[in-house]
């Protein structure tokens, strides 16, 4: 993200903020993990391909084969993917799982259910961080994904998403890359959106705090302090 908490404009550009290094370090935290999660927004604006792109990849002509095996998590309550998209449509499409909820259109379920996993996940329970991305209810997720030997899970957001992990208390580890520039404007897209907190006792405390730098970028980790 930019140093004012950017990941997009306002139009959805987002390459590249970040430079080639700090987008290799994210490289690695996607090869150590079992599964990678984004929401509908982020495949409908970068169509990513979510597989691991390394130099060693390269060479074996392989986008993924620093885990091979890595599970892409896609959550979209209203079946929006579309069948297009590289990660319903590329070799490892068997990795791909789409978390609908009930509400969504049978005929685009079924479309989906044909190319790739699809989950219909129950609706969430209201809460003091209810936010406007989604109606699935996450810690059921979670819990299934557990189930199926999912122990390391790494969101990339977008922005509803990251915050529907953060502020709804389900992650462990932050990884804040930090590009120095500054965006600006309004409707620019922001890495953690969401409702947020509405007092600031209820701000999202973090600890172990690390910086590095990564190429002109900085790097902070961090493990996410439990309410």
């Amino acid at each position: 993200m930019t140093l004012d908490g950017k990941i997009a404009t306002a139009s959805g550009e987002s390459k590249w903020i970040t430079g080639e290094k700090a987008r290799a370090c994210g490289m690695k935290l996607r090869s150590g993990s079992d599964a990678i999660l984004v929401g509908v927004n982020t495949v409908l604006a970068d169509n990513p391909s979510l597989t691991v792109r390394t130099k060693r990849a390269a060479a074996h002509a392989d986008p993924a084969f620093g885990n091979p095996k890595l599970r892409r998590i896609v959550l979209d309550s209203r079946a929006r993917t579309p069948l297009n998209a590289k990660v319903v449509s590329d070799e490892f499409a068997a990795l791909t799982t789409i978390v609908v909820s009930n509400r969504a259109p049978k005929k685009r379920i079924i479309a989906l259910a044909k190319r790739v996993n699809v989950i219909i996940a129950p609706a969430k329970n209201n809460s003091s961080f209810a936010i406007r991305h989604s109606s699935l209810d996450l810690r059921w997720l979670l819990k299934k994904l557990g189930a199926e030997n999912v122990t390391s899970l790494l969101v990339e957001g977008g922005g509803e998403v990251n915050a529907s992990f953060l502020l709804g208390g389900f992650a462990q580890r932050v990884a804040f890359f930090y590009a120095p520039k500054i965006l600006g404007g309004r409707d620019s897209r922001k890495g953690v959106a969401g409702d947020g907190a509405k007092k600031m006792s209820d701000v999202l405390q973090l600890r172990e705090i690390a910086w590095r730098k990564v190429g002109y970028d900085l790097l902070l980790t961090a493990i996410v302090a439990p309410r």
